[in-house]
């Protein structure tokens, strides 16, 4: 998959997970001349404009307070992953750098968020402070490495890596260490979400001939389909 479907996914991610921001919904949407972040109800009510810019700001993420958000916008002329108060105030480039940084991911404590960024020449797994002091690369691999997403105790970051040739999911500690590979096929697995007990992930993976939706345990273990549908199934996100 391209980088576009990666950006689906976090759309479809926020508009599930919005529940952080006091029941709003933070997304990205072209309502002007480009991507800004928006804010609704969770019925589709009181649409709020957060940013005006003349670029595009996309990827928004809510920290697990409800009292910021973290989003990506390359105003910079290039993609830095920015933080602005839930009400759209006080916006604050975090990277400051000229490669891209993008898919922002908070840690459950609301302390770090990890992201994606190709400074090292190619896409790699990056944590940082929320004041985006003390950033640490996590992979080092020639392949792609991107989409963080924490584990609800913050003590794991599955990840999607292309280091076996396709994409798998993968699993480490917040300080890149213990590296696990938890899928193992030739086909795409993509979307990790983790239930709220941090026992199993769900996941979409093109595995039996077009996108479904799989389980597994948190360790790799008994996974199994769980649609069946010739449409595409996939961008799955747990209920908190």
């Amino acid at each position: 998959m391209k980088r576009t479907a990666i950006l689906l996914f976090v759309a479809a991610l926020l508009v599930a997970c919005g529940l952080p921001g006091g029941g709003r919904i933070a997304f990205s949407s072209h309502q002007q001349y480009n991507l800004d972040i928006y804010v609704m109800n969770a019925d589709g009510s009181g649409q709020t404009g957060l940013t005006d810019n003349l670029a595009d700001d996309e990827d928004p993420a809510w920290s697990p307070d409800g009292k910021r958000i973290a989003f990506f916008s390359d105003r910079d002329s290039n993609e830095e992953i920015y933080i602005m108060n839930a009400d759209g105030s006080n916006a604050v480039n975090l990277t400051q750098n000229p490669a891209g940084d993008w898919s922002p991911a908070w840690s459950p404590d609301g302390t770090r968020i990890a992201f994606t960024s190709d400074r090292d020449g190619n896409w790699e797994i990056y944590v940082m402070n929320a004041d985006g002091s003390d950033v640490r690369r996590l992979t080092q691999n020639a392949a792609n490495d991107h989409s963080p997403a924490w584990s609800p105790d913050g003590a794991r970051i599955a990840f999607i890596s292309e280091r076996d040739g396709n994409e798998e999911i993968y699993l480490m500690n917040p300080d890149g260490t213990n590296l696990r590979r938890l899928t193992n096929n030739v086909a795409e697995d993509w979307f990790p979400s983790w239930s709220p007990d941090g026992k199993q992930i769900v996941f979409s993976s093109n595995r039996d001939g077009n996108h479904e939706i799989y389980l597994m345990n948190a360790d790799g273990s008994d996974p199994r389909r769980i649609t069946s549908n010739d449409a595409e199934d996939w961008a799955p996100v747990w209920r908190p």
